[in-house]
């Protein structure tokens, strides 16, 4: 039993490895790691996952995320803040949805692509509950934003890049993969107020003047 864990907290950590230090796995050599440094990169993604990941965004001040994010992040290792930026890639990859870029586009007056990537980081700011609500169903932000709630944060999607290359002088690890091409879900013509009554009736109730 206790060769059975190690070994697969073994394979776990190499992977974690590779990833965090930008190696293809194609090109790994099994001797390039100790087992120490693979089960040490496994027990730093126990340590950031995605609950951890949620209480580091929980209670930001929406005025100044940014900087409360950043002196958060400037207390852990800099494995870690690589594990916090896949996580934040992953949520910000998962919010990539029609409707919600039409929930941006009646709340901000107009929504462009990087407009929408500037939404969605924003959105991740405000923590988890308001990004889960959001996403299930985006009509829900008429209820948990004020009429002059700017969500959009460009600043804050680069917060965890910042920090990870003040530390170690390098660029924080990201992942290969492509992103979508297109957002999930249906798409609509975000200028037919109709239509927008239909998707998304509170908000366009609220700000679709």
């Amino acid at each position: 039993m206790c060769v059975g864990i190690g070994e697969a907290l073994y394979r776990f950590g190499v992977k974690r490895v590779l990833w965090l230090w930008g190696i293809p796995e194609a090109k790994y050599d099994p001797h390039m790691f100790s087992l120490s440094a693979a089960v040490s990169s496994a027990f730093v993604a126990a340590r950031m996952d995605k609950n951890a990941f949620w209480k580091l965004l929980d209670g930001l001040d929406a005025e100044d995320a940014a900087a409360e994010l950043a002196a958060r992040l400037e207390d852990l290792e800099p494995a870690e803040i690589a594990e916090f930026q896949r996580h934040f890639d992953e949520a910000h990859e998962a919010a990539y949805i029609w409707s919600l870029w039409g929930a941006a586009y009646l709340m901000e007056g107009g929504c462009s692509d990087d407009g929408f990537m500037d939404f969605r980081y924003g959105l991740i700011s405000r923590g988890q509950k308001v990004y889960e609500a959001a996403l299930a169903d985006p009509d829900t932000l008429a209820d948990l934003v004020g009429d002059d709630d700017f969500i959009s944060n460009e600043e804050f999607g680069y917060v965890a890049g910042q920090v990870y290359q003040s530390i170690t002088d390098e660029e924080i690890p990201r992942s290969d993969n492509p992103p979508a091409l297109e957002p999930t879900g249906e798409e609509w013509d975000f200028e037919d107020m109709d239509l927008n009554a239909e998707k998304l009736p509170k908000l366009t109730a609220k700000f679709g003047d």
